[in-house]
């Protein structure tokens, strides 16, 4: 497995990250493949057809909540040829709504990436969310 590509594909989930938390759909926007045959299943099992389904989705989101904080850990990076790639990661949600509530929210992710020419992008996204399991404190 090349390093290089696998630096690559790190250093977009990093930038890709830090647009969501921005929520700056614009620059969010530029690691996906926006076409209509992009899927992506949210953690509730939603599935969303096409970017601009998912796009609508996710600007309703940013409208409404205040803040937005997404972390990706631990990615597993598998790639096949120099030109598709798998990767399996943690994730972590917190959103803050006008109220001042918030929401915790985590699991796994999987986003698979085909190169396009030069760049990378992400044709496909699944989430899946984990219940929380008490600690052996009990907590």
């Amino acid at each position: 497995m090349n390093p290089e590509i696998i630096r690559e594909i790190e250093d977009i989930l990093r930038s890709m990250r830090q647009a969501y938390n921005n929520q700056d759909m614009k620059s969010y926007r530029s690691f996906f493949w926006t076409n209509p045959r992009f899927l992506h299943v949210d953690s509730s099992g939603r599935v969303d057809k096409g970017w601009g389904a998912f796009e609508e989705v996710l600007d309703q989101e940013f409208r409404y909540l205040d803040k937005v904080d997404l972390t990706v850990r631990g990615p597993q990076i598998q790639v096949f040829e120099d030109k598709f790639a798998v990767v399996f990661a943690e994730w972590r949600l917190v959103t803050v709504d006008p109220s001042g509530r918030e929401q915790d929210t985590g699991g796994h992710v999987t986003y698979s990436l085909v190169r396009f020419g030069k760049d990378w992008k992400i044709v496909k996204t699944h989430y899946a969310s984990l219940e929380q399991v008490p600690n052996e404190s009990g907590g």
